[in-house]
Formats: C-alpha cells, sequence, structure tokens
C-alpha cells in the first residue's frame, strides 16, 4: 500500500521533496551526460505506438532531465546500433512539445496548457512517497489522452549525498498499479477514453533486470501488456 499525504502540493511540497531537489539540481551541473535523458530510449518505439493509436500531437515529457532526445544533440543520448535518426519531436510527429524538469535550469518552468499525451520516465521512484500523489495528479492534469509512466522497482545504483538510495520510492507493481488506478477513475470521468500505460523495471527471481507493462482504463480494468518468452528469455510487448 502506498500511503501519500494529500495535504503536500507544488506550492508546499515535503521538506524532503525541497531537499533532493536542490541536491538534482546540484547533481545536473556536474557532467553534461547527467540526466540526460537515456532512460527513455528504450521506450521510444513503444510510446510511438501508444501516440499512434490515440492520435497525440502534443506531449509533455514531465521529468525530462536535459531532455537531448528532442534536440539536434540527440546522437549524444543514442548508440550507433538504435534506431533514431531524427529528433523525438519529428520521429513522434508531435506539433506541439513541452519539456519540464524542475531539477534542470533550462526546463525548470512549469508549463501552462493541455497536452494530448503526458510521458514521464525514471522519475516517480526518486519522489518522496508522501509527495507522490500531488506530483501524479499534476502528471495527468497535463493530459487529455493518455499517460505514460517508467518506473524502476529495485534499488538505483546511485547514491544520494546523505548515503541513501536514490531510488527513495520503493513500491511493489501490485501498489503503484492500485495507487495509479484510483487516480486514473478521477481523470476518466472527465475524460471517458482516458488511457494510462505504466511500464516496470523489476528485478526477477534470478535477478534480472525485466520490464512488466500494464494499462489501465478506469480502476477494474488493468491489462497486462508484457509477457516473457520462455526461449530466449526477452520481454515482448504484445498488443492491447
Amino acid at each position: 500500500m502506498i500511503d501519500t499525504n494529500k495535504f503536500l502540493n507544488r506550492k508546499a511540497p515535503s521538506k524532503r521533496y525541497t531537499e533532493l531537489l536542490t541536491e538534482y539540481q546540484s547533481m545536473h551541473k556536474v557532467s553534461d551526460g547527467m540526466f540526460n535523458g537515456r532512460s527513455l530510449v528504450k521506450f521510444i518505439d513503444i510510446i510511438k505506438n501508444y501516440l499512434d493509436k490515440h492520435e497525440c500531437k502534443s506531449l509533455i515529457d514531465y521529468g525530462c532531465g536535459k531532455g537531448l532526445l528532442y534536440t539536434e544533440d540527440f546522437k549524444k543520448v543514442t548508440r550507433s546500433n538504435e534506431a533514431l535518426q531524427v529528433p523525438l519531436t519529428e520521429y513522434w510527429g508531435l506539433d506541439k512539445l513541452a519539456l519540464f524538469d524542475p531539477g534542470h535550469e533550462e526546463h525548470n518552468k512549469l508549463p501552462i496548457g493541455l497536452y494530448d499525451a503526458a510521458i514521464s520516465t525514471d522519475v516517480l521512484e526518486h519522489v518522496p512517497t508522501s509527495d507522490l500523489d500531488w506530483v501524479i495528479r499534476e502528471i495527468f492534469s497535463y493530459s487529455q489522452k493518455m499517460v505514460f509512466l517508467n518506473i524502476a522497482c529495485m534499488p538505483a545504483i546511485k547514491k544520494l549525498a546523505d548515503g541513501s538510495n536514490a531510488h527513495i520510492s520503493l513500491h511493489s507493481p501490485y501498489d503503484w498499479l492500485q495507487y495509479i488506478a484510483e487516480i486514473t477513475d478521477d481523470f476518466t470521468k472527465q475524460y471517458p477514453d482516458f488511457a494510462v500505460y505504466v511500464f516496470f523495471d523489476v528485478l526477477d527471481e534470478d535477478d534480472r533486470l525485466i520490464t512488466e507493462g500494464y494499462k489501465i482504463h478506469k480502476r477494474i480494468n488493468i491489462v497486462p501488456l508484457t509477457q516473457m518468452d520462455k526461449e530466449t528469455n526477452n520481454v515482448i510487448v504484445g498488443e492491447e
């Protein structure tokens, strides 16, 4: 069960949130490669499929880091064997884009307006559990069609200045799904076809990193989107 503080908000976050924000602002300045958007690469084609399916032409990347994948510097993030040949804005066919990351000076201004889609990858596990409710709702509030989330459910390699793990909100996929489904319920009242895709990075029984994907469409409808290929041990992303 995820227990948040619903009295917190953007204007009055927890003390821990403010402390971490200051630390991440400093970490961003360490190097150009720090939080450059690399964690988004493996989901580029999966997200493109969902954007096409829901006819999304505008998007906000919430917690985008330096957002290099959306610029002409995208090749600084991708590797030579990866398919992306143009900036993400072009690859996804977007007419409107907003980048937001409170830890990076270039993108720390909170956007205004609505977008077809909101995505947030490698973000929520870095947010104090007490602040998750307002942060998730803020992400959702920017979208009128779909939300895509990627959340790690295991400790990070990176440590914070106080020695604690960078993934400070570690919860099971089940607990994340139940909590996010409650919030999804609120948004489907306004947007009946509103869809939420959540992909978790987890360790399997052999401590191998795998990805589990789900679609949430109202609380009672949580659909698995991934399965393990027993012959290759690869994760297959299925159709809805």
